[in-house]
């Protein structure tokens, strides 16, 4: 009495209870169900060992990243929905023991690791592990379970009893806390902040709040469990006694009220509730797992999952509710996850190939098939039998459309009025039915013939005669659209008849479904499926799933705007903007496909008068498939909001492998990689999708689809950055990509260091390349340079011995007439002149025989011997020259002649034809050397050149013998610019000396630093 009397209340409800249970008749006593075979609604895996997947799997935990995490008689395993790794810690920690029995995640990403007479250890996010034995404070026996209490402190249950955990080791409750030193083998911490223990084979508590444990006088059998509801009952699992809930939110049960609940049918080694409220229920001894519905406080349905079903062993232990909602049951043998479908079938609907969904005058929907009597859909009416469903759809007496094979049938309740088609029509097999009303239908029947039933008479349609009609569906303009196997479709309004087809972009394949929904036109055809906006062109909708918008029998808008398709891969899901986005676009939508690990019991109807899919006024989406009648409820529809992330696994080169992790350094020479990755997402892994990019590679994210591996090629060494984004089924994406940093090691030959001496190097051949060809260039210039010298000495020879010698013996013979006394004055005064002349003639040809035998060019001084040419020449009064020098004059070579001739020929013209007052000359002594004279005369006149003298033809042969350029610019009154350019290296004389010196210098200079 005192226990009960601190829960106010209770005293009283027990004392009703007790009277309550004493005087009822046995047929008011609560009555347990026999346990069903197999899960309703639920799909099953089974992993089996020997197939990858561990035994003897004890406990089952969720990190934040969302692996499991298996405690096994063989070693701690994680799975990430495609493989199972046996985990090792890192260098220089053992392990106690391999035999674990349980596990607890700490709030850093850690694991709690409690074993089977090895004590307890903690392993860290980083692998490193710490292990606490009986130094630590931890006493020998079997560690069962761990818990946080409400101030955050852990605490273990160990045979000898409970120890809680001060931060560095584990330590015994102080006796004020009223805890026995007895064998402990469970902990729980509720949601409303009391700690629970099974401690000397009876309850205790803290209640919130409060410092010391408070004993409930329950008693338990050895090794019973505790597990707390989503009502926030605690419920106790005793192996001998069966499970019984022993408080609620208000404190503790009533005895009487605990043994009316008592399922001593249930005798679990554990309990797990669910989400939604079940109870499952691993049998102690083999049988599987029990799953328990409730109806309030009581159980209603009890189903059983053995061997049989699949179960990887009868014995089962550890149950566990992932982050989105796959319920894990390990047992010895193998691990198994059953994954809430979300598509049920009417099992108790009609069993033959003719299904068909359809609506009365009020709206209501009933399915039917050949023996025409109609089944209920309602929600409430999910629970009834055969016969149920049908005298609960017969009890609507509102007209409900049918068809047979050749005619249509008007229903209301048990009455059933058939409506054969009109005249030749009669007999003929409806194609497509549209029912408006109670008091109308549509029917496309025979080859091509459109009938149209109102208020008791039938009317055909002459103006649409297309064949091949498939669909009739009304126009959101209360018009109707017919559809067709041409792919086309026909609309029938107030305006008259009009065909839509290729000319507006429509290309979906022979019409299976159309839906006018607002402002838009839905089509699906054999190919495929397309949108229409305004009346404006079609355009295909794609996805990244193959097959899925093909086959479609059925379109349905639900209130939140998705687009359900009943098709031929199953039922597809699809956002109504993400779908006009993609036909606006074309980029690939992401859709949700329903099939059969999702409930569906077969593929759309692909044969039929009538579409496949209809939605319910509360909110059940049916649908007609070729394995029966199904439905999905669109109100509780289970989606995974969490995002799911990317965990990158190993990077694989040659026939080596490596964890992937920040830092990681391949080898040199590696120019292929293959890089692993997987989403932690764990309810339909193959479903899941990813993009990746590789930072200098990639300009983008690539779309990998479902497939968990990126390849790479052609490689160099440097360093990279590798992304990936997962999402899960439901298309939810990751908000941040998982990276890793990673560097490939360059060969020898790819260093900086490596590739600077190979450009230092090609720099020295090229300079020596280019030095043994300026020699070799100046040795065959200087050889023709000789060989024209000695040309030139040749012909000074010839003009010497020859024109000079003979003008001179002339020269003498006049001067010897002209001592005649005999001639005349005029005569004598005449070739006086003339032999005036030939002297002058003869001194110019003696000068120029001695410039053929002279070296002129070596050394030779431009600016000075053009200044002495304008002196030599008879100036007019009044003619001014400047001379200007840029740079510093080198020492010319022989090739300077041919530069001073040309400008002693343009000075000459300036002062002989051009009648100059200003001549300036500029010499600019650079990489390119440039001569330029100008004068202010009267300029030139083209084809004034004299023959038979050195003048501006010759001018330009001299340049090009250079290799230079000469530009003459000349305007009548203008003057006249003659500029010449020439590289350096053709005029300038070579130091040889000067590099190798400069090499060697620098050469010391290194030898110095090294020393």
């Amino acid at each position: 009495m005192p226990l009960l009397s601190s829960f106010p209340g209770h005293a009283m409800r027990a004392l009703l209870l007790v009277v309550l249970f004493t005087l009822s008749p046995p047929g008011l006593a609560q009555q347990h169900p026999s346990p069903g075979t197999g899960f309703t609604g639920y799909h099953h895996t089974a992993w089996r060992a020997g197939q990858g997947a561990p035994g003897d799997i004890w406990d089952i935990q969720q990190d934040p990243n969302g692996t499991l995490w298996l405690a096994t008689g063989s070693g701690l395993y994680s799975f990430d929905g495609h493989r199972y790794v046996r985990q090792q810690t890192n260098a220089g920690a053992a392990q106690p023991s391999l035999n674990l029995v349980t596990l607890r995640g700490d709030r850093s990403g850690g694991l709690w690791l409690g074993y089977y007479h090895a004590g307890i250890a903690h392993l860290g996010s980083d692998g490193t592990l710490r292990s606490y034995q009986r130094n630590e404070g931890v006493p020998p026996g079997v560690v069962s379970g761990f818990a946080y209490d409400s101030n955050g402190v852990l605490w273990a249950a160990v045979d000898e009893g409970l120890r809680r955990f001060n931060g560095t080791r584990w330590e015994k409750p102080p006796a004020s806390m009223g805890l026995p030193e007895r064998h402990a083998h469970w902990l729980l911490n509720d949601s409303r902040g009391r700690f629970w223990a099974l401690v000397g084979q009876k309850v205790w508590f803290i209640p919130k709040g409060g410092a010391a444990f408070v004993p409930t006088g329950i008693e338990v059998s050895l090794m019973a469990t505790l597990a707390e509801s989503p009502s926030g009952e605690i419920w106790l699992a005793d192996r001998r006694r069966g499970a019984v809930p022993i408080a609620d939110a208000n404190g503790l049960l009533p005895a009487a009220e605990r043994q009316a609940r008592l399922l001593p049918d249930v005798l679990a080694s554990r309990l797990h509730f669910t989400s939604d409220g079940a109870m499952w229920a691993p049998m102690r001894g083999g049988g599987g797992i029990l799953r328990v519905l409730f109806d309030g406080k009581h159980a209603v349905r009890m189903e059983r999952f053995d061997v049989p079903q699949g179960l990887t062993s009868t014995s089962a232990v550890p149950v566990f509710e992932d982050r989105e909602g796959n319920v894990w049951v390990g047992t010895n043998l193998g691990l198994n996850r059953f994954r809430a479908q979300s598509v049920r079938t009417l099992t108790e609907g009609p069993n033959d190939p003719y299904r068909i969904l359809a609506r009365n005058a009020g709206g209501a929907l009933f399915g039917y098939g050949e023996d025409m009597v109609p089944y209920d859909l309602d929600r409430h009416g999910l629970g009834l039998d055969r016969a149920g469903l049908q005298r609960a759809a017969l009890r609507d007496t509102r007209p409900l459309w049918q068809f047979e094979w050749t005619s249509l049938a008007r229903r209301r309740g048990t009455a059933l009025e058939v409506v054969q088609f009109p005249g030749t029509a009669r007999g003929l097999q409806p194609q497509a039915l549209h029912f408006p009303g109670a008091e109308e239908a549509w029917a496309c029947v025979g080859e091509n013939r459109v009938v149209h039933y109102l208020r008791g008479s039938w009317t055909e349609d002459a103006r649409i005669t297309l064949p091949g009609c498939t669909v009739i569906a009304p126009d959101s303009a209360q018009g109707l659209l017919f559809g067709y196997a041409s792919g086309e479709l026909v609309l029938r309004d107030a305006t008259g008849v009009h065909r839509i087809g290729s000319t507006r972009g429509l290309d979906a394949g022979p019409v299976t479904a159309v839906l006018a929904h607002e402002h838009l036109l839905l089509v699906a055809g054999e190919k495929g499926f397309s949108i229409s906006s305004n009346g404006g062109a079609f355009s295909a909708v794609t996805a990244d799933i193959p097959g899925v918008l093909e086959g479609i029998t059925g379109i349905v808008i639900d209130p939140d705007q998705q687009v359900w398709l009943n098709g031929g891969r199953g039922l597809v899901r699809l956002d109504l903007a993400d779908a006009i986005a993609s036909a606006r676009t074309g980029n690939a939508v992401s859709p949700r496909l329903f099939d059969d690990v999702d409930g569906m019991p077969g593929i759309a109807l692909q044969s039929g008068p009538i579409p496949t899919a209809q939605l319910s006024k509360d909110g059940l989406l049916w649908l007609a498939t070729n394995q029966g009648l199904a439905w999905l409820d669109t109100t509780r529809l289970h989606r995974t909001r969490a995002a799911p992330s990317a965990r990158i696994g190993d990077v694989h080169f040659g026939d080596e492998t490596l964890p992937l992790r920040d830092g990681t350094v391949v080898p040199a020479g590696i120019t292929q990689l293959q890089i692993d990755f997987v989403a932690q997402s764990l309810a339909r892994p193959e479903r899941n999708r990813y993009r990746y990019r590789l930072s200098g590679v990639d300009s983008g994210w690539r779309d990998a689809g479902s497939a968990t591996t990126a390849y790479y090629t052609n490689l160099g060494p440097g360093s990279y950055t590798f992304e990936v984004l997962a999402a899960n089924e439901d298309g939810v994406w990751g908000s941040a990509p998982t990276t890793r940093a990673f560097r490939i090691e360059p060969l020898l030959t790819q260093t900086f260091w490596f590739r600077g001496l190979l450009l230092i190097a090609l720099v020295v051949l090229v300079a020596a390349a280019a030095r043994v060809r300026g020699r070799h260039i100046t040795a065959l210039v200087k050889a023709r340079y000789e060989e024209r010298l000695q040309e030139r000495e040749r012909i000074a020879r010839d003009l010497h011995d020859t024109l000079l010698q003979g003008g001179q013996g002339l020269l003498l013979r006049l001067h010897a007439i002209s001592a005649m006394p005999s001639l005349p004055d005029e005569a004598q005064a005449r070739l006086e002149s003339a032999m005036q002349a030939a002297e002058d003639s003869l001194r110019e040809g003696r000068e120029r025989v001695a410039s053929l035998r002279s070296d002129t060019g070596a050394g030779l001084d431009l600016a000075a011997a053009l200044t002495h040419v304008y002196n030599e020449e008879t100036n007019p009064a009044g003619t001014r020259l400047r001379v200007v020098v840029s740079g510093e004059a080198p020492r010319l070579n022989d090739a300077a002649e041919e530069v001073f001739l040309i400008g002693r020929e343009a000075i000459r013209n300036a002062l002989a034809h051009s009648a100059a007052t200003d001549i300036d000359i500029e010499l600019s002594f650079g990489h390119t050397f440039c001569l330029r004279v100008r004068d202010n005369g009267r300029g030139m006149v083209e084809g004034t050149v004299k023959q038979g003298r050195w003048g501006v033809q010759g001018m330009h042969e001299r340049s090009a013998r250079l290799g230079g350029a000469l530009r003459i610019r000349s305007r009548p009154a203008r003057g006249t610019d003659v500029a010449l350019s020439v590289p350096g290296g053709r005029l300038y004389a070579r130091q040889q000396a000067v590099a190798p010196k400069r090499w060697h210098a620098f050469f010391r200079r290194g030898r110095g630093r090294q020393g």
